[in-house]
């Protein structure tokens, strides 16, 4: 996986852009993704300067909305080159070249985040060691930390089945196609889990610690809901109202 991100790493982000504009899988959601996540942490100006983890960082485009000196930012990649893109961008960004895979690298494995942010990377790996990774890392957020995970995901398997039915070229990607419903059957019960749907085959995946969940109040994220399908959580109806 390291090879393929290394040879596209200069192109990746004009790639990306391609299927923003032509509103093509897997990346057309990409850009509405960044806004929704960069906006939420812009609104909540209580945390002066939020700690940030970036797992899968990539080219940090997500960190180009932000001001540079706003937030602290730490990020993994498995792909040097990416880090190099990112390292010119943000030379004040601590980087580690590392699988996520084998855990936080030791120097990480006690701080706290305000904020972990993991997109378009558990596409790469099965249900069982992405709920495993999310469990894990929810040790390391700060009080009413969150885990924003944005990604190819389908809200549950009959918007899943009904998309593959007219596309199914998109199983020539290899990727794991996740529903929400997934993270929910599997995730730990002291996390609460919430999902916003971009399209049908994109989303994010928001988690917090059950007892300190705070998002559904949050108007920077609310005024994104379309219609009352497209908002799912794992909290009872009368919290979430």
């Amino acid at each position: 996986m390291h090879k393929f991100y290394d040879m596209i790493a200069k192109d990746y982000d004009q790639l990306v852009q391609n299927d923003v504009l032509n509103h093509t899988y897997p990346y057309s959601g990409y850009n509405d993704m960044q806004k929704i996540i960069t906006n939420y942490i812009y609104d909540n100006k209580h945390i002066q300067k939020p700690k940030i983890l970036d797992i899968g960082i990539g080219t940090a485009a997500l960190y180009e909305k932000l001001l540079p000196n706003s937030f602290s930012l730490t990020g993994i990649d498995i792909s040097k080159r990416m880090l190099d893109i990112s390292a010119l961008k943000f030379p004040n960004a601590i980087l580690y070249n590392h699988d996520i895979l084998k855990g936080l690298p030791e120097e990480l494995s006690n701080e706290k985040y305000d904020y972990i942010i993991i997109n378009y990377v558990i596409k790469h790996i099965d249900i069982d060691l992405a709920v495993d990774l999310i469990n894990k890392l929810s040790k390391n957020l700060s009080p009413f930390g969150k885990i924003f995970i944005g990604d190819v995901m389908f809200l549950e398997e009959g918007r899943r089945r009904f998309y593959l039915n007219d596309h199914a070229e998109i199983l020539s990607y290899n990727y794991y196609l996740h529903t929400y419903n997934d993270f929910v059957c599997k995730a730990n019960e002291l996390l609460a889990l919430s999902f916003m749907e971009i399209n049908i085959y994109t989303g994010i995946l928001i988690v917090e610690k059950y007892y300190e969940s705070s998002l559904h109040f949050e108007e920077s994220l609310i005024k994104y809901k379309t219609n009352t399908v497209k908002w799912k959580s794992t909290q009872s109806k009368n919290k979430r109202e």
